[in-house]
């Protein structure tokens, strides 16, 4: 039994480990850093998410939900609930001062029997609101397809008037908010606020934004595969596996023929070099090649290793960057590590020593436009020091023969489509576990489809080690995601998804909406009351029968991306 005074010295103990960084760090901080408190705010809170679950479980653990996944099916993993409180269209309204863009309500209007995406005057119209306009017209056609009674009338009582909340976008367009970055508790938003469709990725927390509620993303082959099969119960073609006929399907083993055994043990990743949530880490960063290596190289010998000191250099700087630029770092460490034991060798040696670590970036902004980083000065000074912050764009097919892959998260900390395709893949997936999540990540069971991983990397070797010592659970890892995805092109797979992610959600929302008592249009005086206009309007009754009804925004975009739509309905019927 342990002594109450035993209790004592350990509880003082554990309050003094968490009391001395908290001293060292405010003792230490410069004078003029305002926002270095702001940071350490951000680090207390999110130690319990940075350790929740993500400590390599024993095997016998792993073999246990293991089994419990075969029992319960591939797409077994349970959804949260999607409960609602009776809202009204005030409600929604109310919903306005807790965005700062890409943010609308959706309207349905009896008078004239379209549904209408209002914007608000006082929020900027910017380059990411063509996913809320391509949400729109996805949502206007699914509505209509999925509860045709609702818009109905009844003898000659006209169908009741409709609102509903949607946003868009890598992160949620929420203005600032101190809860947001870890300054206040949560949650950030009033607790009873109207439900709000996300269509993208979204707070993995539900006690952030209670209401929000992630929603298939605004790509072709996310909510628009969706409203494909609300109009036509098909599986899109992108969940099918890749083929002549379907060069833009998933990739498997089965696609490139290479088995578990002759995958390249590297992890691998090509991307593009975005920002990182930047709106919860303001801090973090891209590197400065002069003030974090250059400067420092000035002071080498000239017989000193320039990569080994480069890359030395970029490791005193890793807590400062984004998790992108983190990942090249374990990229230039482990050819580092490589060169060492490829000069061990035998000269007469064929053996050739691969990195453990392949992660670069493909492609980048550069003047406004996606560019290749092997043309972009920026990324070539870091290469020519060893960094190697640049790669070759890879295929599906070419990623195939790699055995671990990570989809590190970009600006919104998913990688949306990413993160699919490298399920299927014949290699395991290294999940990078952030504060954001997509719909699909509900139905991801760590240690059973893939490894997660902390959002700074700071485990990504242990657990790549882990999986080199544990072939035979890593193996069974990646072949139950490649179940998983699989499942997600047959009829009923994809049914079960719809279901949870689509018709439940929007089910919901419809049936929670309590209608005015009002029967003329003087209930649509509050829209004009509070700033928002009508920007665009859908009839609902084809998949791609909408105008926009302002010149002053621009909808390009959505319309190519309507266009691409009209075509895959083609190739489905």
């Amino acid at each position: 039994m342990i002594r109450r005074s035993t209790l004592a010295v350990i509880s003082l103990a554990a309050l003094a480990a968490i009391s001395l960084p908290v001293q060292w760090f405010l003792l230490n901080r410069s004078s003029d850093d305002n926002a270095s408190i702001y940071s350490y705010h951000r680090y207390l809170k999110l130690l319990p998410y940075q350790n929740d679950d993500q400590r390599i479980p024993k095997d016998k653990v792993i073999l246990k939900k293991f089994k419990a996944f075969y029992e319960a099916g591939p797409l077994s993993a349970p959804v949260p609930p999607t409960q609602i409180s009776p809202y009204t269209l005030d409600d929604v309204i109310s919903v306005l001062p807790t965005f700062h863009d890409v943010f609308g309500v959706v309207i349905y209007d009896p008078s004239t029997d379209t549904f209408m995406l209002h914007y608000s005057n006082n929020m900027r119209w910017i380059a990411g609101c063509h996913k809320l306009v391509t949400s729109f017209q996805a949502l206007a056609h699914s509505l209509r397809t999925m509860f045709p009674e609702r818009f109905k009338p009844d003898g000659n009582t006209p169908p009741a008037e409709l609102a509903l909340a949607i946003s868009s976008g890598d992160y949620p367009g929420v203005g600032h908010n101190d809860c947001y970055v870890g300054l206040e508790p949560t949650p950030c938003v009033p607790a009873k606020l109207a439900p709000v469709l996300q269509f993208g990725s979204a707070f993995k927390s539900p006690e952030i934004f209670p209401s929000m509620i992630a929603m298939p993303m605004a790509q072709i082959n996310h909510v628009s595969c969706f409203q494909t099969f609300a109009a036509h119960q098909m599986v899109c073609p992108y969940y099918q596996a890749r083929s002549p006929g379907n060069p833009q399907g998933l990739v498997f083993e089965e696609t490139v023929g290479v088995g578990w055994d002759d995958l390249i043990p590297s992890v691998v990743w090509r991307g593009t070099d975005f920002s990182y949530l930047h709106r919860l880490y303001p801090r973090l960063r891209q590197p400065d090649f002069e003030m974090d290596v250059g400067s420092k190289l000035e002071k080498l010998t000239y017989e000193y290793n320039v990569k080994v000191a480069a890359t030395r250099a970029m490791r005193e700087v890793y807590d400062q960057l984004i998790p992108r630029w983190k990942s090249v770092i374990w990229t230039a460490e482990a050819e580092r590590e490589a060169d060492e034991k490829q000069k061990a060798l035998p000269e007469d040696s064929e053996e050739v020593v691969v990195p453990w670590a392949n992660m670069k970036f493909a492609a980048a902004m550069h003047v406004g436009v996606k560019t290749p980083t092997s043309e972009i000065p920026y990324y070539q000074e870091f290469e020519e020091h060893g960094i190697p912050a640049s790669g070759d764009g890879m295929s599906l097919e070419t990623l195939a023969r790699y055995k671990y892959h990570i989809d590190t998260g970009g600006g919104g900390g998913t990688t949306w489509s990413g993160t699919l395709e490298k399920l299927g893949l014949p290699g395991l997936l290294f999940h990078h576990e952030t504060p954001m999540k997509d719909y699909l990540h509900d139905k991801m069971v760590k240690w059973v489809h893939y490894v997660p991983i902390k959002e700074d990397l700071s485990d990504l070797k242990e657990k790549f080690d882990w999986a080199e010592s544990h072939p035979e659970l890593a193996k069974q890892i990646s072949d139950n995601a490649t179940r998983l995805v699989k499942s997600l092109g047959t009829q009923e797979g994809f049914s079960i998804m719809f279901n949870e992610f689509y018709e439940t959600p929007l089910r919901a929302v419809v049936e929670a909406f309590q209608p005015s008592k009002r029967r003329d249009s003087g209930w649509l005086d509050a829209m004009v009351d509070n700033d928002l206009r009508p920007i665009m309007q859908c009839s609902g009754y084809y998949s791609h029968d909408c105008e926009g009804l302002v010149k002053d925004v621009t909808f390009s975009q959505a319309a190519r991306h309507g266009r691409d739509f009209e075509r895959s309905q083609r190739r489905i019927k």
